[in-house]
């Protein structure tokens, strides 16, 4: 005979709580105090019990009907100015997109991490019943916005430095690099730059530089490898100019502002003279061949997080850092020609 399964009853008997008060406990809802959600958990694991997945799944199904019938509000938090990128726009539009589906009513708020007053926001936010907050890109890679996060339910549409333990979707940077030079090597393209801007690779954890340099090193033909250029906003089409003549790719991996200007001076046509990959075609001109991010994908994935977090009633940080990697795919466009210039 198959043993008994123990139930919320066992740990409530021994507890002595209700029921519906156990449930919560295991769930770290906030009217629950945390000495008793300890406790709770301290007898569930003494006991051996497991929950019952279908229970579970019935109570996750109900749990997202009630949210549906509520319309809860829930918040994507940015800077100022964020949605002036193709790629920000993107990913905002699959949040809404996936909220709507769930039964949520997201919405945006751009602050100034510097100027803009937690305190006061926060008083805004629980005004609004707003308990889960996605964290879209702050001005620099090392801002801060102190909430009290132990009040709410984050995600991080990437990594920021200081919010490393909530939850984050971020996009295989390193991956990328790698399918950009797959699909140039298959072209016929060796000698391969790198240039990007430093705002940029901080935010990516110079996965970029990286990627780049690992393919560098096993790329036997090249005795001469090129050095990647990161721009740090301070004369960068000079520097792109300089860095072109010395070097004379026959094709860049880029995320920058300035290239093509540069490119033009210097009297080289793209594709032409030299081949452009960018590394997120979102950003760039509509014609440019390079990888695809799916930032709407980015941000359905965001509120998909949320939602699981909420109904966990997860506050805070995670005690590990715990994300979700999106790959890109390429985008052929008329920036790349399908073999390579002559080398000069």
């Amino acid at each position: 005979m198959r043993p008994r399964r123990l139930t919320l009853k066992d740990i409530a008997s021994r507890a002595n709580l209700s029921i519906a008060a156990v449930s919560m406990a295991l769930r770290n809802h906030s009217s629950i105090p945390e000495k008793t959600i300890r406790r709770v958990k301290k007898i569930a694991d003494e006991i051996g019990y497991v929950p019952d997945p279908a229970l579970s799944a019935l109570i996750a199904h109900r749990t997202e009907l009630r949210v549906r019938k509520s319309h809860s509000n829930i918040a994507l938090i940015s800077r100022v100015g964020w949605t002036e990128r193709g790629s920000s726009v993107e990913t905002l539009k699959g949040a809404k997109a996936r909220a709507i589906e769930l039964g949520y009513s997201l919405q945006h708020f751009e602050i100034d991490s510097a100027t803009t007053d937690p305190k006061r926001f926060s008083k805004m936010l629980k005004a609004r019943g707003i308990r889960g907050i996605i964290m879209a890109a702050l001005k620099h890679h090392e801002d801060r916005f102190d909430l009290d996060w132990k009040n709410y339910s984050p995600v991080t549409i990437g990594a920021p430095a200081n919010y490393t333990l909530f939850h984050h979707i971020s996009q295989n940077q390193y991956a990328n690099v790698l399918l950009c030079w797959n699909e140039l090597s298959a072209r016929g393209y060796d000698r391969i730059g790198l240039v990007v801007q430093k705002i940029l690779t901080d935010r990516t954890y110079h996965q970029w530089e990286a990627s780049h340099a690992y393919v560098q090193s096993k790329t036997e033909s090249i005795s001469d490898p090129i050095p990647s250029l990161i721009l740090d906003g301070s004369q960068d089409i000079e520097a792109t100019r300089s860095w072109l003549r010395e070097y004379r790719p026959q094709a860049v991996i880029s995320r920058c502002n300035c290239f093509f200007e540069a490119a033009d001076l210097e009297g080289l046509r793209v594709p032409e003279d030299i081949g452009y990959i960018s590394l997120s075609v979102s950003d760039d001109d509509s014609i440019t061949t390079g990888i695809h991010q799916h930032r709407e994908v980015m941000g359905a994935l965001a509120v998909d997080i949320l939602n699981t977090l909420l109904h966990r009633n997860h506050q805070g940080e995670n005690k590990v850092p715990v994300g979700t990697l999106v790959n890109g795919t390429w985008r052929n466009g008329k920036t790349l020609s399908s073999h390579p210039p002559e080398k000069m």
